[in-house]
């Protein structure tokens, strides 16, 4: 199922849909953060819905997601979709022009739910920290385990 929702084709898509809306600078734990978040909506409050369905496996896949990401990233960069942007604490990447252009070609029900429920998710999440997302994630997931619910 996660060759499915997870190539890397989507995750691009994803990415460039997350910066496209967010609308500011964001580093790779942030991205990874709002993608999953976003994609399990219904978990965190930001949907009602999950994007990709209700499975019991869907907090393992976030394990491996910053991988994806990050060479998801290195690829927007090289065909000139994201701009890096180098910084104290590592790079932030935005949207560039051609990457908005992009964005404004997509016109599918996926791309327009998904954008949505990023507006929401990072409304929801706006205050607080990469490593605050980071470990809201872990508790859910640990949480899941032990079937209780946050």
């Amino acid at each position: 199922m996660s060759e499915v929702f997870n190539s890397s084709l989507e995750i691009s898509l994803r990415i460039l849909i997350i910066l496209n809306t967010v609308k500011s600078r964001l580093s790779v734990d942030r991205i990874t953060a709002l993608d999953f978040i976003s994609i399990y909506g219904k978990d965190f409050g930001s949907s009602e819905y999950n994007l990709h369905g209700d499975n019991d496996y869907r907090f393992s896949e976030y394990t491996s997601k910053r991988k994806i990401v990050s060479q998801a990233l290195k690829e927007l960069i090289l065909r000139g979709y994201i701009i890096p942007h180098c910084n104290k604490s590592g790079f932030n990447y935005s949207i560039s022009r051609s990457g908005t252009m992009f964005c404004r070609s997509l016109n599918d029900k996926y791309a327009e739910d998904f954008t949505d429920i990023v507006k929401k998710t990072d409304s929801l999440f706006f205050e607080y920290s990469d490593r605050e997302l980071i470990y809201i994630i872990n508790e859910y997931a640990i949480n899941m385990v032990r079937g209780t619910r946050v």
